[in-house]
C-alpha cells in the first residue's frame, strides 16, 4: 500500500528544506529491511514488562486534573468552522529528561478533532516512559484514540488500527543518540501527518525525516470526527505524572533559555495543508504554558528555519497554572 500522488508530492516540497551543517536526524530504522510480507517489532522482555503494564493504555488525554495528569507546552492552531487541516509537519530536537516512577515526558505533532466522547486524536513524536518500555532511553512513539481512550487507542502497536507499512522501521523503536545540551550538536526528528484525499481513501500517513516511505497509516474506519479532516494541530511538550506524586517531570531538554536553540528543545519548519491541500506555516496560533514549562520565540525566521517556536522547563513542584489566550486556570496537583 502506497500513499496517493497528492501525499507524495507534499513529501516533496517537505524534502526540499535541508538540515542545516550541525544537525542530524535521528537514525529510528534498521540497516536492512524485514522480509517480503513482514515488519519489525520492538520486543520487550519478561522481565522488563512494568508491573502496571494495564494501566498504560489508560486515557491520558485530558487536561491537568486535580491530583496529577497531562501537562503541555506550546503551540495550537485556533479552532473555527470553516478551517479544516489535512496535515501536521514538523522537525524536533531530541533530547532524554529523566523522569521518575510512572511518569513520562514527551515532545510531539498532533492532529486532533471533536470534543467530549468523540475526541479524536493522534500524536507522533519522541518520549521517555519507563512504564512503556522497560528503560529510561529515548524513543518515538505513536498514540491515538477516537473516543478519549474509552474503548479505543493506545501507544505504537498495543492495539489493533494502525497498518506498517514500512518494513525498516520498528514502531516505538529506542533513539540511540540525543541533542548534546548547550552545543550545536543537534539531533532531529522530522515527523509528519498527513491525510489523504478522501477520493484515495482519507487515510493519515506518518511519515519521517527525509525518508519518501511512509512508516504506515490508520484507516478512516478507525475515526469519527478525523475523517475530513483534524479542526486543531498542536505542537509542543507533554509531561505526565501519576496522582498523588510530589514532582513533575522535566520538558524537553530540562531548560528553558528563551530563542536560545542549543539549551532548549525546539521546533521548526512548521508547516500544515489547509482545505486545498495547500503547504503552509503557522500565521495565527494560541501558545500554552505554565508556571514551571514554557515556550518562546514562536514566529517565521527564515527559509531555512520556517515557522520555529521552543519550549520546556526543569522539575517542577506539582502546582501548574496553565495559560491559553488569555484565560488563566489553576491546578494544584
Amino acid at each position: 500500500m502506497r500513499p496517493s500522488n497528492k501525499v507524495r508530492e507534499i513529501l516533496a516540497q517537505i524534502h526540499s528544506k535541508k538540515l542545516p551543517p550541525s544537525f542530524r536526524y535521528a537514525k529510528i530504522e534498521l540497516d536492512e529491511e524485514c522480509p517480503q510480507g513482514t515488519v519489525p517489532i520492538v520486543r520487550v522482555t519478561y522481565n522488563e514488562i512494568p508491573e502496571n503494564v494495564s494501566n498504560l493504555n489508560k486515557p491520558q488525554f485530558s487536561p491537568l486534573q486535580s491530583n496529577g495528569g497531562l501537562g503541555f507546552a506550546g503551540l495550537l492552531t485556533k479552532t473555527t468552522p470553516d478551517k479544516m487541516y489535512h496535515s501536521n509537519i514538523a522537525s524536533i530536537s531530541v533530547y532524554n529528561p529523566q523522569v521518575g516512577p510512572h511518569q513520562y515526558s514527551s515532545a510531539s505533532v498532533a492532529v486532533e478533532a471533536g470534543d467530549g466522547p468523540n475526541f479524536n486524536q493522534i500524536q507522533v513524536g519522541w518520549i521517555v516512559n519507563p512504564d512503556l518500555y522497560g528503560d529510561t532511553r529515548t524513543h518515538w512513539f505513536m498514540q491515538w484514540t477516537s473516543d478519549v481512550r474509552n474503548i479505543t487507542g493506545c501507544f505504537n502497536l498495543n492495539c489493533g488500527g494502525f497498518v506498517q507499512t514500512n518494513t525498516q522501521v520498528p514502531v516505538g523503536g529506542a533513539i540511540d543518540k540525543v541533542s548534546v545540551y548547550s552545543t550545536e550538536d543537534q539531533v532531529i526528528l522530522r515527523f509528519g501527518l498527513i491525510q489523504d484525499t478522501v477520493d484515495e481513501g482519507g487515510k493519515w500517513w506518518v511519515v519521517y525525516n527525509d525518508n519518501i516511505d511512509p512508516i504506515g497509516y490508520w484507516p478512516p474506519t478507525e475515526f469519527k470526527e478525523l475523517v475530513e479532516g483534524a479542526d486543531t494541530l498542536k505542537w509542543g511538550g507533554y509531561v505526565f505524572t501519576p496522582p498523588n506524586d510530589n514532582t513533575c517531570p522535566p520538558m524537553g531538554s530540562g531548560h528553558f533559555d528563551d530563542g536560545i536553540y542549543e539549551r532548549t528543545c525546539f521546533m521548526n519548519q512548521l508547516q500544515y495543508t489547509d482545505s486545498n491541500y495547500d503547504l503552509q506555516s503557522p500565521t495565527d496560533v494560541q501558545t500554552s504554558t505554565s508556571s514551571c514549562y514554557f515556550e518562546g520565540d514562536n514566529s517565521y525566521k527564515d527559509d531555512s528555519q520556517g515557522y520555529s517556536f521552543c519550549f520546556g522547563g526543569p522539575l517542577a513542584p506539582k502546582m501548574i497554572v496553565t495559560t491559553l489566550k488569555k484565560k488563566v486556570r489553576k491546578y494544584f496537583w
